[in-house]
């Protein structure tokens, strides 16, 4: 058991008071900020009830209820909780003056300072740090905001919602003061604060309706230029929403800020964005062709959740997947129609199956809706937000496209303006489909199990061939978990399905019809042709229907053949998975499988000749190997330097194989590097790929080849080259390295990646590399971006933090420990680097699992102490 007190969604109780309107007041001084806040209150019961609000951090100058001030003893201050005994039936005013000290906060929560500005977080629970405030997303607010400060040293003044006044204050040299006044209710998570100096890069957008919204971008000075394509994307989002889901945006204004200091991608707040720096400022040159896509998404998410999460929010942070998975999905569908929806389902199920598989797995699994916690922060997990996206991505499948979308009309019409649940949205979606939950085709309770049972559940599938009927029988079962408690539940799992002729130029005979396994076991009959005398080939979860396991009696061939021929991107692209994971496998296990390795070079080369020219993004996709987390998965024990140094020899034995059209494929790609994204994205990715593959099979022509582009590339190249050149630790990849940094070392965004790039890449100087990095004069200890490059990094660097004498272990709970000081949410979302301990070797596993005792010992915070409790449990 957690020794923290954990909070229970079972224990929840609906705030005894409405507050339909807070009027907050800051004054900014040298040292401290005055906060006084207004707010109205409405008892929702009849008798008597104690209000009580929280606050940490905060130093109370007096409180007063429809004017008068009460005595000490009115109220009751005990550790974070303000309690005031109310006397009331009616509704009444309360106002606190308080006196907060953002200037030496460095948990990045509540109101802080980054790089002379002063800037807010408040999801999930820091508006405790800036006012008293019952501070639940339950409690939804209309808010105004008075900001005062020096006009010169804090010029921009910024909140949410649309600007009312600005102007000198009276009576006082150089102060100005600005009003914002947000007209729809929110959370008080959404609540945000900027003021600094700053400079503003404006455009506006025309909604369907003829609304003109005026969009502003805030940036620290000389990153103007870089806000463009931030720009562009958010109006794309703006136009996507209108268009796709009818959504428009509501308020005059719309305002980003880019702030250096951030533990998050970026902040939803209500009408004024707060954005981690390296997700707004960007263009080719400085910014990957991947990293723009990425960039375009979140501008995109944050967006999408003005309706998705602030006009509707969450009851509770326990439905945080109610805002955060719908977000999601709804991000990923915005980059599939930009771009090309294949190639991003392959990159979303990649990501899926290598981080978010790994944490149903491990200690620290959790459901999609947990039933408890000790610190929120701690949930958002890969599980909230892309197993989260992924079901409701089923309910789109399940429902068809229409009904999908007649219920999430519903659900907007019948919320908006309200908090939440899960619950509530799966109604509104089947009752906006079908009126009526005995018209739903599939039970509502099972699928409820995707949101109430952690883990993934594993799918086994048999076919038999009817030769004389041409019927092929598919028989499936699916099981969630080992544990008795798991065995008797059933999901609702939809299965997407094929059927491609062996005989007829494999054509399909069945194209993409759905299957619903919605019992342990179920039976499928699969109708052919009379004149279908073999068995035909079966394309399985296609598009990745469902977020599971599955394990099939199909043979190699049929891998084979669907790599060569499926027509769904996502099924070609995993049976090459399969197939690689395979081959390395048996190399792993000294049993080399030559033939399926001849048959697989065969398969790459004829998917070269095919998709060179007519869609290189997706055969560099087909190119690109499994991820460790995928391949370590395959074992019951885990020798992590073993796995690595097997899947750069698959490396090393493909490239030399494939030499001649890798070569070919490399210079006819090299016309195409300069081309403005996102066009030629797809050569530039697979020019990187064959390159990775060439450095490796010692072609040196391309390592000095990369080398030279690092200097007048765009950053796609640049980084590719880098990348190709990391795991052969050569006079190359030195001198590679050392360009980029004087290039970019007056850039701190960019030079994250050179800080991440050092600290992975293997050298011969062990830890000491990772602490010159930790010490050098651009590392910023206070930046979250800056500590995952360099730690993260660190723990991606196989051989040196794996090493078998444990040091990299004991070191990197030493700087966990240290980080955790300073920022309590970066440090226990880093910690679960040794989740895993128990599967690896028993050389790996007692120098990891001494380490997190190491880390336990420790005077550690909160956020911390429960994810390293749930590892060692």
């Amino acid at each position: 058991m957690l020794t923290n007190k954990s909070i229970k969604l079972s224990d929840y109780i609906e705030y005894p008071y409405l507050i339909p309107s807070v009027y907050l007041d800051f004054d900014i001084y040298k040292d401290f900020v005055l906060v006084q806040s207004i707010m109205i209150i409405q008892p929702k019961l009849k008798e008597s009830s104690s209000l009580v609000l929280q606050g940490n951090q905060i130093k109370l100058i007096s409180i007063s209820i429809n004017g008068k001030e009460l005595k000490s003893e009115e109220y009751d201050i005990s550790g974070n909780k303000l309690t005031i005994d109310i006397n009331q039936s009616s509704e009444f005013e309360l106002k606190i003056k308080s006196q907060i000290y953002p200037f030496r906060n460095t948990s990045l929560e509540g109101l802080y300072l980054s790089s002379g500005m002063l800037t807010t977080q408040c999801e999930a629970e820091g508006f405790r740090r800036i006012c008293y405030h019952p501070d639940r997303p339950d409690v939804l607010s209309k808010y105004t905001v008075r900001i005062q400060a020096d006009k010169d040293l804090y010029p921009i003044l910024l909140s949410n919602g649309n600007r009312k006044y600005s102007g000198k204050v009276k009576n006082k040299i150089n102060r100005h003061e600005i009003i914002w006044e947000d007209p729809f209710p929110k959370p008080s998570y959404l609540f945000a604060l900027v003021a600094g100096k700053l400079n503003k890069v404006s455009d506006k957008y025309v909604t369907k309706t003829g609304r003109v919204i005026d969009l502003e971008i805030y940036v620290e000075s000389g990153d103007e230029k870089y806000t463009n394509h931030a720009l562009k994307s958010l109006k794309k989002a703006m136009k996507w929403d209108e268009d796709i889901y009818g959504l428009e945006y509501d308020l005059e204004e719309y305002k980003i800020v880019a702030v250096r200091h951030f533990n998050m991608g970026a902040m939803e707040n209500k009408g004024l964005n707060i954005f981690n720096s390296k997700l707004v400022l960007a263009d080719s040159k400085t910014a990957t062709d991947d990293e723009l896509e990425r960039i375009e998404s979140v501008i995109a998410h944050e967006y999408f959740h003005n309706w998705t999460g602030n006009r509707i929010t969450c009851r509770d942070w326990f439905q945080l997947s109610l805002k955060e998975g719908l977000t999601v999905y709804r991000d990923q569908s915005f980059t599939a129609d930009l771009h090309n929806a294949g190639i991003k389902r392959i990159e979303d199920v990649s990501f899926l199956r290598n981080f978010q598989f790994a944490e149903d797995h491990g200690p620290t699994s959790h459901a999609v809706k947990p039933k408890e916690y000790v610190a929120i922060d701690n949930f958002y997990t890969t599980t909230i937000y892309e197993k989260g996206a992924e079901l409701i991505r089923m309910l789109e499948l399940l429902l068809g496209k229409e009904k999908f979308f007649n219920g999430i009309n519903l659900y907007v019409k019948t919320f908006d303006g309200s908090p939440a649940t899960t619950e509530d949205f799966i109604n509104s979606l089947i009752k906006g489909a079908y009126l009526e939950e005995k018209n739903c085709p599939f039970d509502i309770n099972k699928f409820l199990n995707w949101y109430y049972k952690s883990g993934t559940p594993k799918v086994y599938i048999n076919q038999s061939w009817d030769s004389k009927n041409s019927i092929l029988n598919v028989s499936f079962e699916q099981k969630l978990g080992s544990d008795s408690s798991s065995a008797n539940i059933e999901m609702v799992i939809p299965i997407l399905y094929s059927c491609y002729s062996r005989t007829k130029g494999a054509k399909p005979i069945v194209e993409d019809k759905l299957f619903v396994l919605d019992k342990h076991k179920k039976n499928l009959q699969i109708n052919t042709f009379p004149w279908e005398k073999e068995s035909p080939v079966l394309s399985i979860f296609r598009c990745f229907s469902s977020p599971v396991l599955w394990e099939s009696d199909s043979y190699i061939d049929d891998k084979l053949f669907l790599f060569l021929n499926d027509n769904d991107y996502f099924s070609r692209w995993d049976s090459g998975q399969f197939l690689m994971r395979e081959i390395i496998k048996t190399r792993l296990c000294k049993n080399p499988n030559y033939s399926l390795e001849d048959k697989f070079i065969y398969a790459i080369k004829q998917s070269i000749k095919s998709l060179e020219i007519n869609d290189p993004l997706f055969l560099a996709t087909l190119l690109t190997i499994p991820g460790l987390q995928e391949l370590e998965s395959l074992f019951e024990k885990v020798d992590p330097i073993n796995i690595y140094r097997e899947s750069v020899n698959f490396q090393i034995l493909v490239g030399n194989k494939i030499l001649e059209e890798l070569s070919l494929l490399a210079k006819n790609l090299m016309v195409h590097i300069n081309y403005e994204w996102p066009m030629g994205k797809g050569e530039r990715k697979l020019l990187g790929t064959t390159w990775s593959y060439l450095t490796l099979a010692g072609d040196k022509n391309v390592q000095n080849n990369c080398v030279e582009l690092i200097s007048h590339s765009s950053m796609t190249i640049a980084r590719a080259a880098l990348e190709a050149l990391k795991p052969i630790d050569s006079i190359e990849t030195e001198e590679a390295s050392n360009l980029f940094y004087k290039l970019w070392r007056e850039n701190p965004v960019v030079l994250d990646s050179w800080f991440a790039y050092e600290a992975s890449r293997p050298n011969k100087q062990g830890i000491n590399v990772i602490e010159k990095l930790l010490s050098h004069s651009k590392f910023d200890w206070k930046a979250p971006n800056a500590i995952r490059a360099v730690l993260g990094g660190f723990s991606k660097n196989i051989e040196l933090f794996h090493s078998p004498d444990g040091q990299g272990y004991f070191y990197m709970a030493d700087k966990l420990i240290e980080v955790d000081k300073i920022n309590p949410i970066t440090a226990s979302r880093m910690v679960k680097i040794f989740s895993k301990w128990k599967t690896y070797v028993n050389k790996n596993k007692e120098g990891m699992y001494q380490s997190i005792l190491k880390i336990n010992k420790a005077n550690i915070s909160s956020n911390t102490r429960e994810v390293v409790e749930l590892i060692l449990k």
